[in-house]
C-alpha cells in the first residue's frame, strides 16, 4: 500500500492554462526545433533513412557537425549572453538550407551544410537553455508532447507525398520555411531569459546524474536502435508502418498526460513503463516474428515507448537543471547527448544497408539485456528518486529553490517561524533547546508548536515524524 500511495500525489494540478506569456517564445521555439530535427535530421524521421531518398552526403555531414556545434557553444560560451545574436543564426541557417537544397550535389550543398550546422547549433543551445533553465514544469510537459506529436504527423505527410512529383520539392521548401516561425520566437529569447539568474557554484547531488544515464539510454534505443528494426521492413508499405508508429506516439502521449494530469502519478513510473514497452518491442524483433500483425504491433510499441520515454526524461532533467541552477549539470547533459547522437548516427550508417536478420536480432538481444539491467536496478533507482530533493517538484507548476521539507511545509500553509520550529522538532530538539537556538521565549515556541500541530493535524511528535518520515530519510 505504501508503494501504491507513493505513485500518486494529491496536491497541485498542472494545467495548460499555466503556460506563461513570458516563456511563450521558448515554448513555441522548442516545438519548432523538435519538428525540424525530427522531420529532417534524426534517423527515426529522415526520408533518406526510410529508403525514400538517396543518401545525400551534405545531410550526413550536417548530422555529425551540429551536435559538436551545440556542445562547443554551451561549454565554451555563456549562452545567455549570446541570446541577442540567435536571430542572426536563424538567418544564416536559412541561407545554408537554401544552398543545401539547390539541385545537384555541388560544393554549395556542403558549404550550406556546414553553415547550417553551426547556426543550428547556436539555435539549439539557446532553445535548450530556455527549456531547461527558464520554462516551468507545465511548459516543459506540453512543449515536448506537442512537439513530438506534430513532428511525427508532419513526417507521415512527408512519407505520403514523397512518391509524388512535388513531394521532395514541397518538403524541401518546408525545411527552409520552418525557420520563419523560429525567427519570430528567437527575437524574444533575450527578454524571456533576462529574469533567470544562474549560480555556477550550486551543484546537484551525485545521484541526480543517474537521470542523464537513463536519458542516454532513452535516446539510443528510441532514436536509433528501435528504428533499425522496423525501418528495413519491406513487406509493409512505409505509410502503413509510420501510421502505426504515430498511433503509438499518440497513445504514449495520452498515457503520460493521463498519468501525470488526471491521476497525478509520479512520472518516474511512466519512464519505467516506457522501458517495459520498449523491451516488448525488442522481444518481438529477437524472436524474429515476420508476420505483418507482429511487425505492426512492434512498431506500435516503439511509438508508445518513444513518446513516454522522451516526455518523461526531458521533464525530469528540466526539473533537476532548473532547481539546481547548475551550469555544470546543464553542460554535461548536452555533452553526453551530443556524443550519444554522433555515436547513434554512426551506428545507423552501419546498419542501414544491412539486411541480415541475424544481425538485427543480435541488436535486439543486446538491447533487451540493457533494458533488463535497467529493470533490475529499478528498486534502487526508485529509492534514489524518492529521496532526491527535487522529487516533489515533479508535481508542481514550477521548481522550488529550498529544501524538499521546507517546500512541503510551505505548501501546508505554515508560517516561516512555524516552519523553523517544525524542522527543529523533526531534528529531535526539545522546545527549550529551540527557544535558545531561535532566541525567543519558551511560551512563544509553545505557541508555534501548538499552531503547527493544529495545521498539520497531528497530536504528538511521533505522529509528526511519521508524517514526514520520507523527508527525513538519508
Amino acid at each position: 500500500m505504501n508503494f501504491i500511495s507513493k505513485m500518486f500525489h494529491r496536491d497541485e494540478r498542472l494545467s495548460i492554462n499555466q503556460i506563461t506569456k513570458k516563456n511563450l517564445p521558448f515554448f513555441v521555439g522548442w516545438i519548432v526545433i523538435i519538428l525540424w530535427l525530427d522531420s529532417y535530421v534524426l534517423p527515426v524521421g529522415t526520408l533518406n533513412q526510410a529508403g525514400l531518398q538517396p543518401n545525400i552526403s551534405p545531410v550526413i555531414l550536417f548530422s555529425y557537425l551540429y551536435p559538436f556545434a551545440v556542445t562547443a557553444i554551451i561549454c565554451l560560451f555563456n549562452v545567455k549572453k549570446l541570446m541577442p545574436y540567435v536571430k542572426y543564426s536563424v538567418i544564416v541557417a536559412m541561407i545554408g538550407i537554401f544552398a543545401k537544397i539547390l539541385p545537384g550535389n555541388t560544393s554549395a550543398s556542403y558549404v550550406g551544410a556546414v553553415l547550417t550546422a553551426i547556426a543550428v547549433g547556436h539555435i539549439i543551445a539557446s532553445t535548450d537553455y530556455g527549456f531547461f533553465m527558464v520554462m516551468n514544469n507545465i511548459e516543459r510537459l506540453y512543449s515536448v508532447s506537442i512537439g513530438i506529436l506534430i513532428s511525427k504527423t508532419v513526417f507521415l505527410l512527408s512519407v505520403i507525398f514523397a512518391g509524388t512529383g512535388i513531394g521532395f520539392e514541397l518538403f524541401g521548401i518546408m525545411q527552409l520555411m520552418g525557420f520563419v516561425p523560429l525567427l519570430i520566437c528567437v527575437w524574444f529569447y533575450q527578454k524571456s531569459a533576462g529574469q533567470e539568474i544562474l549560480d555556477q557554484g550550486i551543484k546537484p547531488h551525485l545521484r541526480d546524474y543517474t537521470v542523464l544515464v537513463l536519458a542516454c539510454l532513452v535516446f539510443l534505443f528510441n532514436d536509433f536502435l528501435a528504428p533499425a528494426l522496423w525501418k528495413p521492413v519491406t513487406i509493409i508499405t512505409p505509410i502503413t508502418l509510420n501510421m502505426y508508429y504515430i498511433a503509438g506516439v499518440f497513445l504514449g502521449i495520452v498515457f503520460i498526460l493521463v498519468l501525470q494530469q488526471a491521476l497525478r502519478c509520479n512520472i518516474c513510473y511512466a519512464l519505467n513503463f516506457s522501458f517495459a514497452v520498449l523491451a516488448m518491442g525488442f522481444v518481438i524483433g529477437a524472436l524474429e516474428y515476420h508476420s505483418i500483425k507482429w511487425i505492426l504491433f512492434q512498431t506500435l510499441l516503439f511509438g508508445i515507448s518513444y513518446a513516454m520515454g522522451f516526455v518523461s526524461i526531458y521533464y525530469m532533467i528540466g526539473i533537476i537543471a532548473k532547481r539546481s541552477q547548475s551550469l555544470s549539470f546543464f553542460r554535461l547533459g548536452i555533452l553526453s547527448a551530443s556524443i550519444l547522437y554522433v555515436f547513434g548516427f554512426f551506428i545507423t550508417e552501419l546498419l542501414k544497408d544491412v539486411n541480415s536478420q541475424s544481425l538485427l536480432s543480435a541488436t535486439a538481444l543486446i538491447s533487451i539485456a540493457v533494458i533488463l539491467t535497467v529493470f533490475a536496478l529499478t528498486p534502487l533507482l526508485t529509492k534514489v528518486f524518492y529521496s532526491a530533493e527535487w522529487t516533489d517538484d515533479l508535481y508542481r507548476i514550477d521548481v522550488t529553490h529550498v529544501s524538499r521539507l521546507a517546500a512541503r511545509l510551505s505548501e501546508l500553509k505554515l508560517s516561516p517561524r512555524e516552519m523553523e520550529v517544525c524542522i527543529l522538532l523533526l531534528d529531535g530538539y526539545t522546545m527549550r533547546q529551540i527557544s535558545a537556538m531561535l532566541n525567543i521565549s519558551y511560551s512563544t515556541v509553545n505557541t508555534y508548536y501548538t499552531s503547527t500541530y493544529r495545521k498539520l493535524g497531528v497530536n504528538s511528535r511521533t505522529e509528526l515524524i511519521v508524517m514526514f518520515r520520507e523527508y527525513l530519510s538519508k
